[in-house]
């Protein structure tokens, strides 16, 4: 949830020319036309009707999206194994898995990863956040519908029997749920209705259907991220914004709280978990400064016990600490922007202990067996899809927990990956990543240029979808870590907040500038592209520098600020107003910044894709800028999913829009 704006699947503004106004209409000189009678003007023809119905491909058109989605099931089936964690005996895996088409609950064999996984339940809706139960029988996990980001929470036994809803009445945005082995029938959660800003958290039955009893609440954004094994205390994070993080212990019991990090001053705090005793709390942060850390809290006293310092890089974001209820050792998955890595340190000392030694590339952490020996995590590379691990504590060696067969995998061409600097206006460092078919450094190829979400995001290198069905196409692909992205230290993340999205713009002519000139890109065919606030910036570089870019691919991007403050989230917005800034406040700049102001600047072909559920950047935004296009007749293709949120969820919706939108490229790539 913190980083708000971003593609829901693998997939965040550029030079700025004057702004003048459209010509007048040619005038008539009154002195080489003799005065004529006047004569009644005849009748004013009906303006056209202009809409922004789904366009539906037929055709020529329909039987090259035929043949391209036989590419595109290639990539997208080369499925990812995600969110594993073991069961209470440690004698299995649960984990999410897209290989039926869509993020699903399988269950494998730790001693025989080979060994076909079981799928746990049959849903034509998405899932995630499976947490066993403390009897070791049954998990709780969550699913929405349609992808509105709606969550309920399930119970399942681990034979797949007795599916029960356990929060079916009120619809919620429901975050991940925690079941203290000290209370064992009780889960705790945060949450908020869609339009509130504020945060609850819930203490309901874990068994059966029954009460969400409200145990605490904060008016600004927040999160639960830990419940102590004895459950008398939660951790709640407090978000004002991005930069500004407060941590607080929440007795369950009564609601009264207890301030654990910082004692003062501005801090990030990327992550925390309490230790297996209760006694301290492991905090990630940034300190309030550039230098990622982890900090020993103990809870009591509210005193640093203990301190690890990142070095390599100092300015990476902590992204998760992991904890075991038993075992002297804490995980760490660090986000270093680019790439990730993974760090095991002893628990009473933060000295880093076990080395581990991944490939470059990126993942998330899990949880740690119940004995605390072994920490599972998932992670990719550009050649390997997304896969799950078993990580030993003691030793820091890791095995695959998946040995599934992946028959299209081995005939995929070969791709290479890089990671180039660009300077920026400012002689600032802009990270990117470059990704290429083998052997084609002295060719001259088409460029996608990809930017990601957030705004508060990053790419990474790692195993992405898109990118390898691209590259197979024949195209360069180009992602920039432009300022304001995460994992590059404080100072670049906040350094496009409120009017200084100026200088982000800059950044996007100077990375766009850049691989325009490359020795492998062809200057005349660079396509830009992004999701979720990467579509913003899509229309963005569209409007202010249409001559670096031949087209554009905008999924559900924000076409205007003010209309999306309105409409989007109620947490959402109230983060977004640092971010962008207020919209009665900074009304005149956020109108000054938003692309559809700017639409008769669009000039280049634009394929746009939404869905229809989504919370978080309403379809009417991107009904907005296809509907200012058609009225100019600039070429513009629309998709629309009806089962999908602020997502490409479903395999169906995955094929459909890798080749549409291939299709649409070539046409206008020509």
């Amino acid at each position: 949830m913190r980083n708000l704006l971003i593609l829901a699947v693998a997939l965040a503004a550029c030079g700025k020319p004057s702004r003048s106004p459209a010509p007048p209409p040619p005038e008539t000189s009154a002195a080489s036309h003799p005065a004529e009678p006047a004569k009644a003007a005849p009748p004013a023809a009906a303006p056209a009707v202009v809409d922004a119905t789904p366009d539906v491909p037929s055709g020529a058109d329909a039987a090259r999206d035929a043949e391209l989605a036989k590419a595109a099931s290639g990539v997208i089936d080369a499925f990812i194994n995600s969110e594993p964690v073991f069961t209470r005996d440690g004698k299995h895996v649960v984990f999410v898995s897209n290989r039926d088409g869509l993020p699903q609950l399988y269950v494998g064999d730790v001693a025989k990863p080979d060994a076909p996984a079981t799928r746990l339940v049959t849903s034509t809706e998405r899932m995630t956040g499976a947490v066993p139960t403390p009897d070791g029988k049954a998990l709780v996990f969550r699913s929405d519908h349609g992808a509105d980001e709606n969550w309920t929470v399930f119970r399942v036994g681990l034979d797949g029997s007795a599916l029960v809803e356990l929060t079916p009445k009120a619809k919620r945005q429901r975050d991940g749920v925690f079941i203290a082995d000290g209370k064992p029938d009780t889960m705790f959660y945060s949450g908020r209705a869609l339009s509130e800003a504020g945060t609850s958290v819930f203490a309901t039955p874990a068994n059966a259907l029954g009460e969400e009893k409200v145990v605490f609440h904060d008016d600004k954004p927040g999160f639960l991220v830990d419940v102590s094994h004895d459950g008398k205390w939660g951790l709640f994070e407090r978000v004002p914004s991005e930069s500004e993080n407060y941590l607080v212990a929440v007795e369950l019991a009564t609601g009264a709280t207890k301030p654990i990090f910082p004692k003062d001053g501005k801090v990030t705090i990327s992550s925390a978990a309490f230790t297996g005793d209760g006694k301290r709390v492991i905090v990630g942060t940034d300190g309030g400064a550039e230098q990622a850390l982890v900090l020993a809290i103990d809870v009591a006293t509210g005193k640093e016990a203990a301190r690890y310092v990142e070095a390599k890089p100092a300015t990476a974001t902590i992204a998760e600490v992991a904890t075991p209820r038993k075992g002297n050792v804490v995980a760490v998955v660090l986000n270093a922007g680019n790439h990730g890595d993974l760090r095991l340190l002893d628990a009473t000392t933060l000295k880093a202990r076990s080395e581990v030694s991944l490939p470059l590339g990126s993942g998330a952490g899990g949880a740690f067996s119940d004995d605390g020996t072994r920490f599972t995590l998932s992670w990719s590379t550009p050649s390997v899809p997304g896969d799950i691990y078993a990580v030993e504590a003691a030793t820091g060696k890791w095995s695959a927990l998946r040995k599934d067969s992946r028959p299209g995998l081995d005939s995929m061409p070969a791709i290479e990956a890089s990671i180039a600097e660009v300077e920026a206006f400012d002689h600032a460092k802009i990270p990117v990543n470059v990704y290429l078919p083998s052997g084609a450094k002295d060719k001259k190829l088409p460029v996608i240029v990809s930017y990601h979400g957030g705004p508060a995001g990053s790419s990474s290198i790692r195993w992405a979808a898109l990118a390898r069905f691209f590259v197979a196409q024949g195209y360069a692909w180009v992602e920039p870590n432009v300022r304001g992205s995460t994992g590059f230290g404080r100072a670049y993340e906040a350094a496009d907040n409120g009017p200084k999205r100026l200088d982000a713009f800059k950044d996007i002519e100077a990375t766009g500038t850049w691989a325009a000139s490359q020795p492998w890109a062809d200057k005349d065919r660079v396509v830009v592209f992004g999701g979720s606030y990467g579509g913003y910036t899509v229309l963005v570089a569209l409007t202010r520098m249409p001559e670096i870019w031949r087209a554009g691919v905008d999924l559900f991007g924000v076409a205007n600020l003010k209309t999306f403050m309105a409409t989007t989230s109620g947490l959402i917005r109230e983060l977004f107003l640092v971010e962008f800034g207020d919209p009665d406040k900074d009304a005149a700049f956020l109108d000054s910044i938003s692309p559809l102001r700017d639409a008769d600047k669009i000039t280049r072909p634009l394929f746009v894709y939404a869905g229809a559920n989504d919370p978080r950047v309403p379809r009417t935004e991107s009904d907005l800028i296809v509907k200012a296009l058609r009225t100019r007749k600039v070429p513009v293709e629309y998709m629309v999913r009806p089962n999908e949120g602020h997502s490409l969820a479903h395999r169906e919706s995955q094929v459909e829009f890798f080749s549409r939108s291939a299709r649409f490229l070539e046409a206008h790539l020509k």
